[in-house]
């Protein structure tokens, strides 16, 4: 063995060996020359899991639903060139979603940047705008600080893979030719691991005694895909305060009498709300109108996240809380807080008849928000639906309930880019059912591929209005009706049962409500299940949905 080839492989062995030390279980590869070392010593550690997929954006997509479905930091490589670009949307995404993505470029060495080598750009600190921590790693030459330089940058990176700061973080790594590390050396891959370090800060609880001694008093809880928030439940039992909870936690699951799950639909109805203070959990929440009304309330607001990156959106908080859930209604146990029966009442009431209604309406309905309905039925507390962006999760905002399913779905960026392969990587880890519009199956097509690699199983239920349907609830439809069809309703007059068949998967047409009622999910093979719709008659029955609370809503509370 040469010198180059010693020095190389001490280096990629040893780098992949402290990745599994701070937890990494995964790694998503996308083939290419470049990145040969680090492949191969990915491919050889005995307890990393290595998946390949060739087209690098859905790649990266798959390495999020492992994220979410693993709850551990997963890396991602790639070779060098503008394969890296096509990370972006994805590390945007994790870094919103603040999901631990470690991504891994390999890189041309440094005598070959900026004079025209092939297969060469500008990699260096690429991703800055979505990292939490970035670094160029040297070449390896053999030096004791190349070794140490892996320890120490691994070490101060691995404070974002768990805890209240996690996000995705970069490493470029320059490798010199020869590419191929020695493989009689696989004694230098070890699986020690280190016990990662966990953020938490107190609170003084009496500063928020006289916020908390008013009145009228919510707790909007968003998206917490990934946390333990059931000390919500009981703290609103204790001081009867209601819960408005968005489908992205386990809140709605729950069944309990103090969850509002049809908040959005009361406020677009017209429901006149005034409240003391507000403690929001978590990320924003999907509704645009109980946003709209955070933002212009005068109640004070308490913001509550186990992250250094506070969401100030729709408006700053009055008082900020760097904590778990959890943590921050146990320390409130000591504070003499107000009951409010009535208040709680009311609010129980306005749920139980905003259910009846939606339901009865929803019996009768014929458009996609019905097809939902039914669809939801089927799920129990074992089932985790995963919902792309535009119109499936805003259907199911206003449509789940009395329902136990888990609730998945990209709300970072909000994309509809890599929902296919997300969604796909999650289901390396559970029972996933995918509910996807036509564009975005569309524009991650490529997903498909790791489950005909891999057989991972996973059901699609594919809403097709031929189109971006959501777009018919923007101005844009009545303000510039003869440019609409062309520049937003975007027609592909696709036949996905082609898809279906590219890649491996079962298909079939469901043509009416009761077929979709009586339909069983497959268990054991992944399958395409298409509802044609029109989406004229979706954007008719949907107003319908939001005006059907008209006398209900009618109510200021």
């Amino acid at each position: 063995m040469d010198k180059h080839q010693q020095n190389l492989t001490e280096q990629v062995f040893h780098f992949a060996s402290e990745l599994y030390a701070y937890g990494i279980r995964e790694v998503v590869i996308s083939p290419g020359s470049r990145s040969t070392p680090l492949a191969i010593a990915f491919e050889c550690h005995p307890e990393i899991k290595t998946w390949v997929h060739p087209d690098e954006r859905s790649a990266a997509f798959f390495a999020l639903g492992l994220i979410k479905g693993s709850e551990r930091p997963v890396a991602l490589l790639c070779t060098s060139g503008t394969a890296s670009a096509n990370y972006v949307p994805a590390v945007a995404e994790s870094d919103i979603s603040r999901l631990p993505l470690v991504v891994l470029t390999s890189d041309r060495p440094h005598e070959l940047r900026g004079i025209g080598a092939p297969q060469a750009i500008n990699q260096v600190n690429m991703f800055e705008n979505y990292v939490r921590y970035q670094f160029d790693m040297p070449l390896a030459d053999g030096t004791i600080g190349c070794i140490e330089t892996n320890q120490y940058q691994l070490e101060r990176a691995s404070q974002y893979f768990d805890g209240p700061q996690q996000g995705p973080v970069h490493f470029n790594l320059p490798f010199a030719e020869p590419l191929t590390p020695d493989l009689s050396r696989k004694d230098l891959l070890t699986t020690h691991t280190y016990t990662p370090t966990h953020y938490q800060k107190t609170m003084d609880p009496t500063v928020l005694e006289k916020t908390l001694r008013q009145p009228k008093g919510l707790i909007v809880v968003g998206d917490m895909q990934h946390q333990d928030i059931s000390q919500i439940l009981t703290f609103s039992t204790v001081y009867d305060l209601p819960i408005l909870a968005d489908p992205l936690n386990s809140i709605r699951s729950t069944k309990h009498p103090n969850v509002i799950a049809t908040y959005d639909l009361l406020l677009r109805s017209g429901m006149s709300l005034e409240a003391d203070f507000v403690i929001r959990v978590g990320k924003p929440v999907i509704s645009k109108k109980l946003n709209q009304w955070l933002k212009q309330t005068s109640a004070e607001q308490i913001l509550v996240q186990n992250s250094a990156d506070r969401d100030a959106f729709p408006k700053k908080p009055d008082y900020f809380f760097e904590m778990s859930a959890n943590d921050f209604f146990r320390s409130l146990e000591t504070v003499p807080i107000a009951y409010r029966k009535k208040w709680l009442n009311d609010w129980q009431t306005l749920e139980q008849q905003a259910r009846a209604e939606v339901t009865a309406l929803q019996n009768n309905a014929t458009g996609e928000a019905a097809y939902v309905s039914r669809l939801l039925e089927k799920f129990g507390k074992d089932d985790c639906l995963f919902v792309s962006n535009s119109m499936p999760i805003r259907d199911v905002d206003n449509l789940y309930f009395d329902n136990e399913a888990r609730i998945y779905a990209n709300r970072g960026a909000n994309g509809i880019d890599g929902i296919v392969s997300t969604a796909l990587g999650m289901a390396v880890h559970r029972s996933v059912t995918l509910l996807i519009g036509d564009l975005a199956l569309y524009h991650d097509m490529n997903g498909l591929l790791m489950s005909k690699l891999n057989d991972i199983q996973m059901n699609i239920i594919l809403l097709n209005n031929n189109g971006g349907g959501i777009f018919s609830y923007l101005p844009q439809k009545q303000q510039a009706p003869e440019h609409f069809e062309r520049l937003f309703g975007t027609p592909m007059h696709l036949d996905f049962e082609h898809v279906a068949v590219l890649y491996g998967f079962g298909y079939q047409q469901i043509m009416d409500l009761d077929t979709m009622s009586y339909t069983k999910l497959p268990k054991m093979a992944s399958h395409l299940m298409e509802i044609k719709t029109d989406r004229e008659k979706n954007h008719e029955m949907h107003q319908r949905l939001y005006q059907c609370l008209g006398e209900v809503a009618n109510v200021t509370l």
